[in-house]
């Protein structure tokens, strides 16, 4: 029985981990244009649901239709926030102790060099208290501590990408 939950619980699981990763609902496609207007988690599912289902997304990307834009760019920017909007609490781990996979991750998606990574890593450590002290209301608010940090780094701070520097 618990194998048929596990089994039965695992697309929408997927589905989930794919809605709190999009920036912006179900992407492109029929379902997008279907349901566009509409907002909440079931006219997402079923925008998505129709993406996926109908297979038509690589049409309208070719075709720059059905709210489909072939030429849009996915920035390291993009999918840095998505990274640590998915990893906060592990990249949080990782700075205490100066170092480790999720921090490395976040080098890497920055297009860090190894000896700049490295004092990434200690900065992260000495900053810890700055940067994780007061919880962020999102994780764009935490980028923008980071950059701050970052920026007062001259070795680092050419790895500063918000624009927003409160």
């Amino acid at each position: 029985m618990k194998r048929k939950l596990a089994i039965c619980l695992l697309p929408a699981c997927m589905a989930m981990h794919g809605i709190s990763s999009a920036d912006s609902g179900p992407g492109c496609g029929l379902g997008q244009t279907i349901f566009a207007g509409q907002s909440g988690l079931a006219a997402h599912v079923m925008a998505a649901t129709t993406n996926g289902s109908s297979s038509n997304q690589l049409f309208g990307l070719s075709f720059d239709s059905l709210g489909c834009n072939g030429e849009t760019v996915i920035t390291a920017e993009f999918q840095r926030d998505v990274y640590v909007a998915s990893n906060f609490d592990n990249l949080a781990r990782d700075a205490a102790k100066g170092g480790g996979q999720h921090l490395q991750s976040l080098a890497a998606l920055m297009q860090m060099e190894e000896a700049d990574a490295q004092q990434f890593y200690q900065l992260a450590q000495t900053e810890y208290d700055l940067l994780f002290s007061t919880p962020a209301a999102d994780h764009t608010e935490w980028l923008v501590k980071l950059d701050n940090t970052l920026s007062g780094v001259p070795a680092l701070s050419k790895y500063v990408t918000t624009t927003d520097k409160s």
